[in-house]
């Protein structure tokens, strides 16, 4: 825990800087939730007898998502939340990132932000949390939608192949390593995992500003704790679930995309040839037009 103590103290130094500065008024239905073991920021956006909740997938902050909203908003509710540990969601000192405490934390967020079910998209290593959340809180959850989610052992593949040397999963080593980087390893991490990189700047400028403003980046803290130790539990037939991949994200381009029905044999799933790891901001259009035809199938 000590590592991870790390980023909490320095989430804790920008704190009322977060809250008092642009990050609490850059957009409106921004707001935040006080868990104690981590602030929460989110923004809600629309109106619709039908709830989309996204999780973003660090670096990536709740101002990427404007042109996303704009789709959405006329039909939809739509929500947009910061995991725990990254962008404004700023953690205690406290905060675990393993997968049994991720999973409680995301089932506080729905608790406190949801009035009916909802759907809830989720990237990449957060979409294990959304399995679990699915599967303990099915009066929370009607649909799954989950991007660069491969089975559970081809994820440890990916984290042994983005971290080969051991570097992020070594504990203190690798919080001291990103808070001294974090600048440079986000923009080289945008550079391999977006396919579209007429983007590129426009996305790092974003990150970087946020960067600015506070925000964080505990990449090293869930490399830790959240890709290791059981796979974890599925959701039940009655929970539709759709996978989306972007096909042209180079950090999976070693993943076995189908694996992903090993874990929700049920599922439907859909490849994105000119997305990369962000798919919903890349190609938003071809990714929406899947996702609602699923959510008005099931």
């Amino acid at each position: 825990m000590i590592a991870e103590k790390l980023d909490g103290v320095t989430s804790i130094l920008n704190k009322r800087k977060v809250l008092k500065g642009i990050p609490a008024r850059s957009r409106d239905g921004i707001g935040f939730l006080d868990l104690g073991v981590t602030l929460v920021r989110y923004r809600k956006a629309g109106i619709g007898k039908q709830t989309l909740v996204f999780f973003t997938d660090p670096p990536i902050v709740i101002e990427h998502y404007d042109y996303l909203i704009s789709c959405l908003r006329q039909n939809y509710q739509v929500i947009v939340v910061e995991a725990p540990g990254f962008g404004f969601s700023l953690p205690s000192t406290s905060l675990k990132y393993d997968l049994v405490s991720s999973v409680q934390v995301v089932e506080q967020i729905l608790m406190q932000l949801l009035q009916i079910k909802a759907t809830l998209i989720a990237p990449c290593g957060f979409g294990y949390v959304a399995l679990e959340v699915a599967q303990k809180r099915p009066d929370l959850i009607s649909h799954l939608v989950l991007s660069q989610v491969p089975s559970w052992q081809e994820m440890l593949k990916w984290k042994e192949h983005r971290d080969p040397k051991h570097v992020l999963a070594t504990p203190i080593l690798g919080q001291l390593l990103l808070m001294a980087l974090k600048r440079s390893r986000a923009r080289a991490w945008l550079k391999t995992a977006m396919s579209n990189h007429s983007l590129l700047e426009s996305f790092n400028e974003l990150v970087q500003v946020s960067f600015s403003q506070g925000a964080a980046f505990n990449l090293a803290s869930s490399f830790q704790n959240l890709f290791t130790g059981r796979a974890p539990v599925t959701p039940s037939s009655d929970c539709p679930t759709l996978f989306v991949w972007g096909d042209g994200d180079a950090s999976h381009c070693k993943c076995a995309k189908q694996s992903s029905l090993d874990m929700v044999p049920h599922a439907d799933i859909f490849r994105i040839k000119d997305a990369g790891h962000f798919p919903e901001l890349e190609a938003t259009d071809e990714f929406l037009g899947p996702v609602l035809d699923f959510l008005h199938k099931h």
